[in-house]
């Protein structure tokens, strides 16, 4: 039986001097080379995975303006670029991404941004993937404090289901078959 998974990986990465992160869906490679820092969305089509919305925002504390998007027709993709653990997920964008598939790392980097003075160990990174429409189940997600190397690179497939006779992509976990 051939694997008809695509492959989703997702570069995140804290460094502050070089603003730079990738996400990978199947052979296309989706780069972002900001002037600044900030949280990557993207939005992918779980019929097609086509690319539907592809933003970078600096605000820590707003939800991306997904519209229409945010519904479980679609999957989230999100990485941040250089952010300081001052500018941690809060508010709006904490309560967006926790109902999105956020969990575990979320809270890991918000903890240690909390505990030990946000300025105290420079950046983090984080990715995310994750189901939309807020339906609070979980995602994957990876995340990396206080280095200044690439990563957390975090790595998924897509698997494909039949649902009502259309095709239907789904994060799994990263396969040992």
């Amino acid at each position: 039986m051939a694997d008809n998974s695509v492959p989703l990986s997702v570069i995140s990465n804290p460094n502050n001097q070089y603003y730079w992160a990738q996400i990978g869906i199947g052979s296309n490679i989706l780069t972002q080379q900001p002037k600044s820092q900030g949280y990557w969305f993207v939005v992918l089509d779980r019929s097609n995975l086509n690319v539907v919305y592809n933003q970078l925002q600096s605000a820590p504390n707003v939800a991306p303006d997904l519209g229409a998007y945010n519904t479980s027709n679609y999957i989230l993709v999100v990485a941040t670029l250089g952010v300081g653990l001052n500018n941690q997920p809060q508010g709006d964008l904490f309560n967006f991404l926790d109902l999105n598939g956020a969990g575990q790392q979320l809270r890991r980097v918000e903890q240690i941004a909390v505990q030990f003075n946000c300025g105290s160990l420079g950046t983090f990174g984080y990715a995310l993937v994750g189901v939309l429409g807020n339906q609070n189940q979980p995602g994957f997600e990876a995340s990396q404090i206080a280095t200044a190397g690439v990563g957390p690179i975090l790595t998924v497939q897509l698997m494909p289901f039949q649902v009502g006779g259309q095709t239907m992509y789904t994060p799994v976990q990263l396969s040992n078959a």
